[in-house]
């Protein structure tokens, strides 16, 4: 039996380095190479991303808006396969990434089979403080991305590093919504599910998937995201959950209260440094590492300190459009 033809979808922008990791993995696949394509969509990179791709074997096509949506829908518009996987430049595939995630399609309900995107082993110690806090079911706020779960369940999105289509669907609901600068594929999921599909959270199919290495990328990543995820939400607010607006929220609550009580905000900033101390404990217990666990509270400061401020500006000053953004 011939195996389906599979596109491979990567958006990037100067990310040259990590490109050719993640292409060196999708090249040890255990899947037969004239049964893949990879398409990659340069936005308008100035290293030596484009080269770098064509060196590996990957098909560069140009996107001129630069951000991930428009990206994959014009990767999509020329992919040529049954399944369409998309990964990022910064993600490793695991070599049975694709073999894993075919049987989940035998039924035709499941338009997306997506699990784990991993912290890679050889990540620095900040990369690792969040992989751990992400993974950590009181600030996924509802989602998986980065959760390590042990079991095939429905779900409500699967994030766009580690997700693997059956083509026939994604044909009912692309193109893409290019208007929004993050969440496109919690967007995109969304619509599927409204067609009456599957996706299907799947622990075999799995990436490595390298994290913010400092805090100003990952002050960067939590801001867009919470730009993203309110944009979505005024579309739809079945996007948009009670988390997502009280941390969206927490900055002017908190200028609030010291404001008219500075005995409530000292309670509140002694029940949040508790909750941080607990955190820390639980990593050291987990890593081993004493640098990690001190990195927690850090990394926990700036994924609520990123999503208010991304929050509260898409709230007060609203983005309009999200090309090159």
């Amino acid at each position: 039996m011939i195996e389906p033809l599979v596109s491979i979808i990567i958006p990037v922008r100067n990310e040259a380095g990590l490109l050719k990791n993640c292409l060196e993995s999708i090249s040890n696949l255990d899947y037969p190479k004239d049964r893949i394509e990879v398409i990659i969509a340069d936005g308008m990179s100035t290293d030596d991303t484009v080269n770098t791709a064509k060196q590996l074997g990957a098909r560069v096509v140009l996107n001129e808006k630069k951000t991930v949506s428009p990206g994959r829908n014009i990767a999509f518009k020329l992919a040529k396969g049954e399944i369409i996987a998309f990964t990022d430049a910064d993600c490793i595939v695991d070599k049975d990434w694709i073999i894993n995630s075919l049987k989940y399609f035998k039924d035709d309900e499941v338009a997306c089979a997506g699990g784990p995107n991993l912290t890679p082993p050889d990540e620095g110690n900040f990369g690792k403080a969040v992989g751990f806090v992400f993974n950590q079911g009181i600030f996924s706020a509802g989602s998986i991305h980065a959760r390590e779960l042990k079991e095939v369940k429905e779900v409500r999105s699967i994030p766009g590093c580690n997700a693997v289509y059956r083509k026939n669907a994604l044909d009912k609901v692309m193109p893409i919504d290019e208007t929004l600068l993050t969440c496109d594929d919690t967007e995109l999921n969304q619509r599927l599910l409204d067609k009456g599909f599957k996706l299907l959270y799947t622990p075999d199919v799995f990436v490595w998937h390298h994290r913010r290495p400092n805090p100003k990328k990952l002050f960067k990543q939590m801001y867009r995201y919470a730009i993203g995820r309110l944009q979505v939400g005024k579309k739809d607010r079945r996007m948009l959950n009670l988390v997502h607006i009280m941390v969206g929220l927490a900055l002017p609550a908190a200028l609030a209260v010291l404001i008219f009580s500075s005995m409530l905000f000292m309670l509140l900033l002694a029940g949040y440094l508790l909750l941080v101390l607990i955190f820390s404990i639980r990593a050291l217990q987990k890593t081993g590492s004493v640098q990690v666990s001190l990195l927690v509270p850090v990394v926990i400061s700036i994924i609520l300190l990123g999503w208010s401020m991304g929050f509260m500006r898409e709230l007060i000053f609203p983005l309009r459009g999200g090309d090159g953004k």
